[in-house]
């Protein structure tokens, strides 16, 4: 089932801004966590397993153990968020997740302030726990939130979708897009601004990069605070 937002002059539906503050969120992480937790991706699994296959074909032993912790952090955000998320409405499950998402950014904070980047002692690795676990909530978000198909975290499946788009449009010989498209060009461009920004923050600000993730997704809680859901959703081919 997904939600026909109502088309307004007045500019993106507050669920389209919650849309393009979890993408955010999720370029933001991807640079956050690659940088500070020893070149893994706490979001993007499928490079996050490319990783794994690299650092253990190398011997890399330490990175390849973060990238295990990546994986079984973001299957445990992602299996207790769906078991919660399941036949609840969707303003109810947003609200409740988005918050257990910024929580668990929230405790990632402290972690890496207190226990630094993953290294020899096992402690160490836990700051990626709560980094990958949100983002597991986050592709659970995306699911129940179900603009454009856009699932905020994975966004490969994303760019080829606004691709033949945009192609579509252009055999057609006008460049109008459909909402679906301009929704996925959007998200695609926040997670773009995210992981820039986070890399800028990273780079020159570092005491700032950790606290980013958690402002863009408590952005979202307060845009899905003054979001009018529709009366009756129906279900869109």
């Amino acid at each position: 089932m997904r939600l026909k937002l109502p088309l307004s002059s007045a500019g993106l539906h507050p669920l389209e801004h919650v849309l393009g503050l979890t993408a955010f969120t999720a370029g933001a992480v991807d640079v956050l966590s690659f940088a500070a937790l020893g070149g893994v991706f706490a979001s993007a699994m499928t490079g996050n397993m490319a990783l794994l296959a690299l650092y253990t074909a190398r011997g890399n032993w330490h990175p390849a153990f973060a990238s295990l912790v990546c994986l079984a952090g973001f299957a445990l955000g992602a299996a207790v968020a769906a078991w919660f998320a399941h036949g609840r409405q969707a303003p109810r499950a947003l609200a409740v997740l988005l918050r257990a998402e910024a929580v668990l950014l929230a405790l990632f904070i402290p972690l890496l302030a207190w226990l630094g980047p993953p290294g020899g002692r096992l402690l160490t690795y836990l700051p990626i726990l709560p980094l990958s676990t949100a983002m597991g909530v986050q592709i659970i978000i995306g699911r129940k939130l179900n603009l454009a198909n856009v699932p905020t975290v994975v966004f490969t499946s994303t760019l080829a979708s606004a691709v033949t788009a945009l192609a579509d449009a252009a055999r057609a010989g006008h460049f109008v897009l459909p909402a679906d498209a301009r929704r996925q060009a959007m998200a695609l461009a926040a997670y773009l601004a995210g992981a820039f920004v986070s890399a800028l923050l990273a780079g020159f600000i570092p005491f700032l990069a950790p606290w980013l993730p958690l402002f863009s997704t408590a952005a979202a809680i307060f845009r899905h605070r003054g979001a009018c859901y529709p009366s009756g959703p129906a279900a869109t081919p």
